[in-house]
């Protein structure tokens, strides 16, 4: 696994306009607002991490989800408690 880059205050934007994830619909990288179970959400989260994977902008993704505390979706392959233990330094981001 790698280290977590040092984290800017204000990280850039402009690695958004690259992310495979706009050309897919929100819904498969954020939760819904009604109920989601726990098989429903691993398969979500899956589906996100996947395309995730294959994105040239993961890693500034993934740093800007970091920087800002994004509380919701997947960013950079990492779900939302994921994102947490990294920021708790109890998991290293790869």
């Amino acid at each position: 696994m790698a280290t977590l880059p040092q984290l800017s205050a204000t990280p850039p934007t402009e690695w958004q306009e690259h992310g495979l994830c706009r050309a897919t619909d929100a819904s498969v990288f954020f939760p819904p607002v009604h109920f989601e179970h726990k098989p429903e959400r691993e398969a979500r989260e899956a589906r996100a991490k996947a395309i995730c994977a294959q994105c040239p902008v993961r890693l500034p993704c993934l740093e800007w989800a970091l920087a800002t505390r994004e509380p919701y979706g997947v960013w950079g392959g990492y779900a939302e408690g994921e994102r947490k233990q990294i920021l708790l330094g109890k998991r290293r981001a790869s």
